[in-house]
């Protein structure tokens, strides 16, 4: 899909994350603001405080506009210290190695790494985490235990099921 960037976001009370994965970093303001709308509608609750690096993609008038006119509170970090940001960039660098893990283990092509972060952060919001006490940054934020019996291991082999009413008792019901 000739994505280059991923845009994380956190939230931090329940640590839950979202991963969008971008074309250009010029896109982030686009996207946020899909975001803010969903998570909103999710969480019944508006985002109260947005914390950011001080890249580009995060410090245009538009963006510091849409933020005041909606109620968000920026915090930017100072120049040069990813340590403000810590919870991003711990999470960051988490979902950065899970993904070249399995791409490697796996032996699945780099160019899938966006589907790979996707897996990667599914898997991470279903995971219990020492900030949570025993409770996973899904349950934190939906309120419920995660279903986790349809996960599959990324890269192996699966099959697509044919429904219809045309099938015969022995054709193929999967490719």
């Amino acid at each position: 899909a000739n994505n280059r960037y991923v845009f994380v976001l956190i939230d931090d009370f329940s640590r839950y994350m979202w991963t969008i994965l971008l074309k250009e970093k010029s896109d982030a303001f686009d996207r946020f603001k899909r975001f803010k709308g969903v998570v909103e509608n999710q969480a019944g609750s508006g985002i109260k405080t947005f914390r950011t690096d001080r890249g580009g993609e995060f410090t245009s008038k538009e963006f510091n506009l849409f933020c005041e006119e909606n109620g968000i509170t920026r915090h930017l970090t100072a120049p040069y210290t990813p340590q403000q940001n810590g919870i991003v960039e711990r999470r960051n660098r988490t979902l950065m190695e899970m993904t070249r893990s399995i791409l490697k283990a796996m032996k699945v092509p780099n160019f899938m790494w966006g589907e790979a972060v996707r897996h990667s952060t599914y898997v991470i919001n279903r995971v219990a985490t020492k900030a949570l006490e025993d409770i996973t940054p899904y349950e934190a934020f939906n309120r419920k235990k995660p279903n986790i019996e349809h996960l599959r291991v990324f890269g192996c082999i699966a099959h697509t099921k044919i429904n219809g009413p045309y099938l015969k008792k022995l054709d193929e019901i999967s490719k």
